[in-house]
């Protein structure tokens, strides 16, 4: 008979894995290099021998987070224009 849910032996991740191994290398990477991405996207577009499609590809990633987004203007008004005309000899 199969047993269903539960604790089954041998299930889960072995005691001893090596997942505090890698979050400590990540932990490591992270203060050593104390860069936001930000930061890297815009060393890559200031960087001269980057391709420009390398920097084309920076700057549309980076542009959302320097400029804002732009308001919309597509409203359109249902209301009458009123044209005023003189003619003036």
């Amino acid at each position: 008979m199969t047993q269903r849910g539960g604790k089954r032996e041998g299930a889960g991740r072995p005691k001893g894995s090596s997942f505090r191994k890698k979050w400590k290398d990540l932990q490591d990477l992270a203060v050593k290099y104390q860069i936001s991405p930000l930061d890297y996207l815009l060393s890559v577009l200031n960087h001269p021998m980057s391709t420009p499609e390398r920097k084309l590809y920076a700057a549309e990633k980076a542009a959302p987070y320097i400029h804002g987004k732009a308001p919309t203007t597509n409203r359109i008004e249902t209301a009458p224009i009123k044209v005023n005309l003189k003619w003036e000899e």
